[in-house]
């Protein structure tokens, strides 16, 4: 009969930790995981826009420090504050560093105003990293600028995509504490449509982040500044005073305020890069060290300089993830008033969903 050998314990934990140390997984094989591939990012807004410049900005540059240097592509994808992205995202992507996500803070607004159309969670995205711009500056077309306070004459009409993006709560809220004569009109595509409608006399109040935009619309001799978003006036607007100065002894307290900055808040994210749910901790980690190493590129630094003004910087992924729950976790009062006062005022109200408060 022949001798059956037994293996020692230790012989067998080796052997284990052997095939752990040659697993072809994308952490441990010695082949670049990213080597031939192509990385497709999907971008919640239309081309030309803030959310679309950050998504090519970054595509240019974050291949240059991810192993393997992989190529990749860009879909647009607006509409529905983010919301047609998202749900698409959230359903389609593969946990597996290929497909990468380009939101902006309407996504996040979105989700905070719940409803039925709200498909997915962005505080289960693994965030690789955002770029903040700076808070939004408030402009008006400089011939309806007397008819902001002007009781009786013809409102000031505000244009925006979808009724919710950040800046629009400072309108709402002067409307509502100083009295500006104000109406809203919304369903433009994005960012590069609605600068060519108020250059053309459309509507005549808009607000961005983006210096270069603010900048050649009051050089162009547009429209006039009114009031910035930050509560600490940008660098780059320093005579522009902040909402918070121009509200003054106005300024609502308790649940009002509260609901100003929920609305307002995401604007804190601004835009942001996110892998899908399950996403392995290993590649996540390689795509949060590419974006640090990318946020330090000189070639990177001068190109969003030119796109975003002086005022931007970059937030690593865990500070992201930490701000995205931050500013989406919201008391159901806050949402009650929410919703109350933007059915005032005639602007789009989602139906509030619980479980986001989880």
């Amino acid at each position: 009969m022949r001798k059956l050998w037994s293996v020692p314990a230790s012989f067998v934990l080796l052997g284990f930790a052997l095939m752990i140390l040659t697993d072809p997984s994308p952490a441990s094989a010695q082949k670049p995981y990213y080597e031939g591939k192509t990385i497709k990012m999907l971008v919640s807004s239309s081309p030309g826009g803030g959310t679309d410049t950050a998504a090519r900005v970054t595509a240019r540059f974050l291949p240059k420090y991810l192993p393997g240097h992989p190529q990749t592509i860009i879909q647009n994808m607006p509409g529905g504050g983010g919301t047609i992205s998202n749900n698409f995202f959230a359903r389609e992507a593969k946990p597996d560093g290929l497909f990468l996500f380009q939101d902006s803070s309407s996504g996040l607004t979105s989700f905070s105003e719940g409803g039925p159309r709200i498909k997915y969670d962005p505080r289960k995205y693994a965030a690789i990293g955002a770029i903040t711009r700076g808070g939004s500056v408030l402009m008006v077309r400089k011939e309806a600028r007397a008819r902001l306070t002007k009781r009786g004459s013809e409102r000031v009409v505000v244009g925006d995509a979808d009724g919710s993006r950040t800046w629009v709560a400072m309108t709402v809220w002067a409307a509502e504490y100083l009295g500006w004569n104000l109406r809203w009109i919304y369903g433009y595509p994005g960012t590069g449509e609605l600068v060519l409608a108020l250059r053309q006399g459309e509507f005549e109040m808009f607000g961005t982040s983006n210096e270069r935009i603010i900048q050649g619309l009051v050089k162009d001799g547009v429209v006039d500044m009114l009031v910035q978003q930050d509560d600490d006036r940008r660098p780059d607007f320093r005579d522009v005073p902040s909402f918070v100065e121009i509200l003054g002894p106005k300024r609502p307290s308790g649940v009002s305020w509260q609901a100003y900055r929920a609305w307002a808040g995401p604007s804190d994210v601004d835009k942001f890069l996110v892998a899908p749910e399950g996403t392995p901790d290993d590649i996540v980690r390689v795509l949060r060290e590419a974006f640090q190493k990318m946020s330090k590129d000189l070639d990177f630094k001068d190109q969003a300089t030119k796109f975003f003004g002086t005022a931007w910087h970059t937030r690593s992924g865990e500070e992201t993830t930490a701000l995205i729950r931050e500013v989406t976790t919201i008391s159901p009062e806050t949402e009650e008033f929410i919703e109350k006062i933007k059915k005032k005022y005639g602007l789009p109200v989602g139906k509030p969903t619980k479980k986001r408060k989880t």
